[in-house]
C-alpha cells in the first residue's frame, strides 16, 4: 500500500469510530498532566494505561498510547518554565532559558516558545516518519557499541562546553554525576559498585528521584527565605496565549528545523532517547548563535531548540518499533508491547499484513501533535495560575508530588531518602556556585559511555584500537572535539569589538 493510502486507511480508522477520538483527547490531555507534574512521567501515563487498552480494538489501543506519549514528553516544558523544575528527564534542558524568561515577568512568551517549537518538531519527525520511515530505520543498524560510546562522548563533551564560563566547577558537577550513576549493581559483571556493604544502594539511584531532589528540593530549600510571597510576577501587558505573534520567531526558524532534525535522527537510535537529543540540540544552537552569551538567562534559543529537539525524538522512535521490531525508547517498547498483545508483529510484516495499523500509527501521532496544541491554547490559564500561588501554599504541594514519584518510581522507601539527600547535595551546589545542571547531564549520559565503551572492548576481545575501524565512531569523536574547542576558537576568529 502507498504512503497516501496508508495515511487514508488510518484516517479512516480514527474518524469512522467517534471513540477513538475521545481517547486521544484524554489521552493527551493525561499525558500533559503526567508531563507537567514532577514525578509522574509519560511512561508512567503509558504503563498505566497499557492494561486498559487489552480490551481495546488495535487502533484504539495504539492511537490511546501515542497520545499519552505526545502529551507525556511536551508536558515536562510547563514545570520546567513555571517552577524551574523538570517535569520529566527530557525537559531538563528547557529549564536553562525557560525558566529565566518567566522570572523576568514573561511566561506566556516562554510557554509559547517551547508549545509552538513541541508543535514544529512533532509534525517534522511525523512527516519524516511517514515517507522516509523505512530507509530512515537502516541509520541506527549502523551503530554499535563504539558508535553509541562515541555519541555519548559527544554528548558529554556538550556538558563540558557548557560550563565554558568556569571549566573546573562544571567538570566537578559532570564527574560527581557520573559517579552517582555507577552506584548498585553492573550491568555487565552484575556485581555491586559503590554500595559499602548496604544492600539498599545495590538498586542504584533512580533517575528521576536524582532529578527531581536536585531540582525540586533545592529550589524549595533555596527559595525558603521568599515563602509568603507569590512565586512570580508576570507583565500584565504580555499576551495571554500560547499563539506566537507575527515575527516572533524570526531568527528561530533555523534553529527549530536543525533541532527537529537531530531530534529525528536521535529518535531512530534504540535506547538513546530524549535528553541526548535536547542536549545535543541546544548546544549546536549555542554554538551557532550569534549572541551565545543570552544563553541562560532567557533565550528563545534555549527554548526551542530543546523543545523541538525532544519533541521529534517521538516520532523518530516510531520509525524502528514500526519498520525492524527495535523500541526506540522506553515508551515504544510499551508501545510495542500492546501491539503484541493484539497479535501484530511489528516489523516489516506489519505494514503487509495490517496496513491499516501502520496508517493509524501515522494519523493517530499528527493528531495527537495537533490536540497537544490544541491543549495548550484551551488550558494555557489554569498552567499560569501557578504564578500567583504563594509559595507556602505551591511547596507543599510540589513537594508532596515529589515524594510520591519518589515512591512509585521503583517501590522503595528508600527512594524517598534519595530525594531528600539529593535535594541537599543541589542547594549546596547552589550556595558554593557549582552549577547543577553537568552533575544531571553527567548523571544521564555516564552510563551510556561506560556500557558501551566496556561492551566494545569485550566484543573485541580488549582491543581497543578496533575503534579505528569504524569510520561513524570516528565521525562522531571527530564532532566532540569541534564542540569542545568551538567556544574557544570562536572567540579567537570573530571580529574584535571596540
Amino acid at each position: 500500500m502507498s504512503v497516501f493510502g496508508l495515511i487514508l486507511s488510518g484516517a479512516a480508522a480514527v474518524f469512522t469510530d467517534p471513540l477513538t477520538i475521545v481517547y486521544v483527547l484524554v489521552g493527551v490531555f493525561g499525558g500533559i498532566v503526567f508531563g507537567a507534574i514532577p514525578g509522574l512521567t509519560g511512561a508512567l501515563g503509558v504503563s498505566l494505561m497499557l492494561p486498559f487498552t487489552f480490551a481495546m480494538d488495535p487502533s484504539q489501543g495504539i492511537a490511546t498510547l501515542i497520545a499519552i506519549y505526545v502529551g507525556g514528553v511536551s508536558g515536562g516544558l510547563i514545570a520546567s518554565i513555571m517552577l524551574n523544575i523538570p517535569g520529566n528527564a527530557a525537559a531538563i534542558v528547557t529549564c536553562f532559558d525557560g525558566a529565566p524568561m518567566a522570572r523576568n515577568g514573561a511566561p506566556y512568551k516562554a510557554l509559547s516558545y517551547g508549545a509552538t517549537a513541541s508543535l514544529i518538531g512533532g509534525l517534522f519527525s511525523g512527516v519524516v516518519m511517514i515517507f522516509v520511515a523505512t530507509k530512515l530505520s537502516r541509520f541506527g543498524l549502523l551503530f554499535g557499541s563504539w558508535e553509541y560510546f562515541a555519541l555519548g562522548i559527544m554528548g558529554l563533551a556538550v556538558v563540558v562546553s557548557l560550563c565554558s564560563e568556569d571549566l573546573i566547577k562544571g567538570l566537578i558537577s559532570a564527574v560527581i554525576g557520573m559517579m552517582l550513576a555507577m552506584v548498585g549493581m553492573d550491568k555487565l559483571s552484575s556485581l555491586e559498585r559503590f554500595t559499602f556493604g548496604w544492600w539498599r544502594l545495590s538498586g542504584g539511584f533512580g533517575e528521576m528521584t536524582v532529578l527531581m531532589g536536585l531540582f525540586a528540593l533545592g529550589e524549595i530549600l533555596s527559595q525558603l527565605s521568599n515563602l509568603g510571597r507569590p512565586m512570580r510576577k508576570t507583565d500584565s501587558t504580555e499576551r495571554r496565549t500560547v499563539i506566537p505573534q507575527r515575527g516572533a520567531f524570526k531568527g528561530l526558524k533555523k534553529t527549530i528545523a536543525v533541532s527537529s532534525a537531530i531530534g529525528t535522527l536521535i529518535g531512530v537510535l534504540p535506547g538513546v532517547g530524549q535528553s541526548t537529543a535536547a542536549l545535543v540540540a541546544y548546544n549546536q544552537a549555542k554554538n551557532s548563535s550569534k549572541e551565545p552569551e543570552k544563553f541562560g538567562t532567557g533565550s528563545p534559543e534555549g527554548i526551542v531548540a530543546p523543545e523541538s529537539a525532544n519533541n521529534a525524538v517521538c516520532g523518530g522512535a516510531l520509525i524502528p518499533m514500526m519498520t525492524l521490531g527495535i523500541p526506540g525508547d522506553t515508551i515504544t517498547a510499551m508501545l510495542m508491547s500492546g501491539l503484541i498483545v493484539h497479535g501484530l508483529a511489528p516489523g516489516a510484516s506489519l505494514f503487509d499484513n495490517n496496513p491499516e495499523v501502520v496508517g493509524t500509527i501515522y494519523f493517530s501521532y499528527i493528531v495527537a501533535c495537533l490536540v497537544m496544541y490544541l491543549m495548550y491554547i484551551l488550558f494555557l490559564k489554569y498552567f499560569i495560575k501557578i504564578l500567583s500561588t504563594p509559595m507556602n501554599y505551591m511547596f507543599p504541594v510540589i513537594l508532596l508530588m515529589c515524594l510520591i514519584g519518589a515512591l512509585t518510581n521503583n517501590n522503595r522507601i528508600f527512594d524517598i531518602w534519595v530525594f531528600f539527600a539529593m535535594g541537599i547535595l543541589g542547594y549546596i551546589f547552589q550556595r558554593v556556585d557549582i552549577p547543577v545542571a553537568p552533575l544531571t547531564l553527567g548523571y544521564v549520559l555516564g552510563p551510556t559511555v561506560e556500557l558501551n565503551f566496556r561492551t566494545a572492548i569485550m566484543a573485541f576481545r580488549g582491543n581497543a584500537l578496533s575503534l579505528f575501524t569504524r569510520p561513524l565512531a570516528l565521525a562522531l569523536l571527530a564532532i566532540a572535539v569541534v564542540m569542545l574547542l568551538w567556544p574557544v576558537l570562536k572567540k579567537r576568529i570573530s571580529p574584535k569589538r571596540g
